[in-house]
């Protein structure tokens, strides 16, 4: 039985791309993790993601965890969106460089779930698994509407348009849910590459709350023999009734063509 709320990362390129646009970070001193996927086809992709959790990353340490609350990272959210921006118009000749995110945070029994793009983060509770984040997505809003249904969202010629994203507009507008934690609540953040490869109840046959190490490789290696089209990089927290950031964390960044056989375990 886990002892400590217990995380665990992994990113890779896929089996398509040769660079790896997608980046993450676990600030486990804040109970607070994030995943973020440079926009493909516009400029510096694997820039943009990296500054959103850069600057999420040091936005929220300047804060105790203790006064830490989720508009402060909602507010650096938007604070990356103007660098972004800046370093778009500076930098690129105003070409846009853009990156979704979807953040995670863990404070006085509750979850909150800060996003903006189809970068997801799901709940798994009792046996039952649901996607907690919207997807701001043309194909997300045809289902809405129901012109579409949820199977047809794959195939359709609109499933790689995003309607939100860090760094594409002046001002962004930045989504936020919250709910109650239960004790052995599994989530799940993921890019697109995942979701891309893999539909949520084939996700949800792999996840294990005892051993998230596992289950992450077993989301990676799956979608690597889907054919991993898209960079995938996914997280996993479990929430064992641990509020205070005392957390076991595994971290694997290899983007190798192969599956990692080992992690490297982070000493908190």
């Amino acid at each position: 039985m886990i002892k400590a709320n217990t995380s665990y990362a992994i990113s890779h390129r896929g089996a398509v791309r040769q660079l790896n646009e997608d980046s993450f970070t676990e600030i486990a001193s804040h109970n607070l993790w994030i995943v973020a996927d440079g926009m493909g086809g516009h400029e510096a992709g694997d820039y943009a993601s990296q500054l959103v959790v850069d600057v999420i990353r040091s936005s929220v340490l300047t804060y105790d965890y203790e006064n830490l609350t989720v508009d402060h990272i909602v507010t650096a959210v938007k604070a990356a969106n103007y660098d972004l921006k800046q370093y778009s118009n500076y930098h690129l000749d105003g070409r846009t460089a853009g990156s979704t995110v979807v953040a995670l945070f863990i404070k006085d029994g509750e979850y909150f779930v800060v996003w903006a793009g189809d970068s997801r983060a799901y709940l798994f509770r009792d046996g039952d698994f649901s996607q907690v984040s919207n997807d701001h997505s043309q194909v997300s809003e045809l289902i809405a509407e129901g012109v579409i249904s949820k199977a047809e969202a794959s195939s359709h010629p609109l499933s790689n348009v995003i309607t939100r994203a860090v760094g594409v507009a002046d001002e962004i507008n930045v989504d936020v849910i919250k709910g109650k934690l239960n004790s052995e609540d599994l989530f799940l953040l993921c890019s697109d590459g995942l979701t891309g490869e893999l539909d949520d109840d084939e996700i949800c046959t792999m996840l294990d709350t005892d051993n998230v190490i596992d289950t992450g490789l077993a989301l990676l290696h799956s979608s690597l023999v889907r054919g991993a089209r898209d960079n995938v990089t996914c997280i996993l927290v479990v929430y064992n009734g641990v509020d205070r950031p005392v957390i076991d964390s595994y971290f694997d960044s290899s983007n190798e063509k192969t599956v990692p056989l080992f992690s490297r375990v982070l000493s908190r």
